[in-house]
């Protein structure tokens, strides 16, 4: 008899499990949230492109480096699972399980089956470097070899070193592992960092939020710097609005009152969407996009009203709109169209 979810398989073969998310931001998903998703009670809590992007890890034998499993199973309208696809992987990795000895299933003969589904999923380099710096944080294994390069570049310990020589996987590891002192000390050495070392440490921290002010205080003042169309701008914008501190929300509504442009817009909508969770912000914000083509701005509401906690506040946010305003005209144009 077919297995019914992807949780149940590994708790069959008695296989520990780690599950985390991907797309929006590499972090970790508990088992108890993915078996409700699987079980289609709870919606995805962070869908990106229309999927729930996920890595599924685990470690079959004692001694063995972990197995990692990335896939990007199809969402509906409202998040939940569309369970076709997940349901043919699943019948496919049963008719390759091997059984040991003991009777238990060897899930890594298995692992070929990924390169010919649907639902395999292929993560950027980025994704990739963060992915494995959470995996071995928390399965307490060692960083990689690039991470204490990483370290005594950002951290100034050796400021003479050339960035080139670093690795996307040790500056990783370095915002995984990083202290709030690391962070004190990041933010006295940003304005010294060239252009793509500081956009990488960026993009590595809009998946690792900061989380201390002195850090994010830094990073607003490098963008308050910048000209439009700076290389940095798009990568400092990512990281500040990912921290949860309060501030960076202060900081979303002073951006959304100086006319952002739509690259802006689309990053908010990526990287800071949590800050949407606020009744001014969340108006502001479909003002600001309201003004931009009515595909980009399909698009950009599409998103954000697939994300669960945003999708009530987004649809009251355009219940206030105004008749004839840019924002009324673009709803009222959705609406002709799915009533025909």
């Amino acid at each position: 008899m077919l297995t019914p979810t992807l949780v149940d398989l590994f708790t069959h073969a008695d296989i520990t499990l780690r599950i985390y998310h991907l797309g929006r931001r590499v972090t970790p998903c508990t088992i108890e949230q993915f078996r409700g998703f699987e079980a289609q009670q709870i919606a995805w809590p962070q869908p990106w492109q229309s999927q729930a992007q996920v890595a599924l890890v685990f470690t079959p034998a004692l001694e063995r480096e972990p197995i990692i499993w990335c896939l990007a199973l199809p969402l509906d309208e409202q998040s939940m699972l569309v369970p076709a696809l997940r349901d043919n992987f699943l019948e496919q990795l049963m008719s390759t399980f091997r059984r040991e000895p003991d009777g238990s299933m060897a899930l890594d003969s298995a692992a070929e089956t990924l390169k010919d589904v649907a639902i395999a999923l292929q993560p950027n380099d980025l994704t990739r470097a963060m992915l494995h710096a959470r995996i071995a944080h928390d399965l307490e294994l060692p960083a990689s070899h690039y991470h204490e390069t990483a370290r005594t570049y950002y951290l100034g310990e050796d400021s003479t070193q050339d960035w080139q020589q670093l690795g996307l996987q040790g500056i990783a590891d370095l915002v995984i592992r990083r202290t709030d002192e690391d962070e004190r000390c990041l933010s006295r050495r940003l304005s010294e960092l060239p252009d793509q070392a500081f956009i990488a440490l960026c993009d590595c921290l809009a998946h690792a939020p900061i989380q201390q002010t002195s850090l994010l205080d830094a990073m607003t003042d490098q963008h308050a710097a910048l000209e439009a169309d700076h290389p940095r701008q798009q990568a400092v914008m990512s990281a500040i609005l990912a921290s949860p501190l309060e501030q960076a929300g202060a900081w979303l509504e002073t951006l959304l009152h100086r006319s952002p442009d739509a690259t802006a817009l689309a990053i908010i909508a990526a990287r800071g969407w949590h800050h949407l969770e606020h009744e001014r912000r969340s108006i502001d914000y479909l003002v600001s996009i309201s003004q931009l083509a009515a595909h980009d701005f399909r698009v950009l509401v599409r998103d954000l009203t697939r994300i669960p906690r945003l999708r009530l506040p987004m649809i009251m946010a355009m219940k206030q709109a105004s008749p004839g305003s840019p924002l009324g005209q673009q709803i009222d144009a959705i609406q002709r169209e799915q009533h025909g």
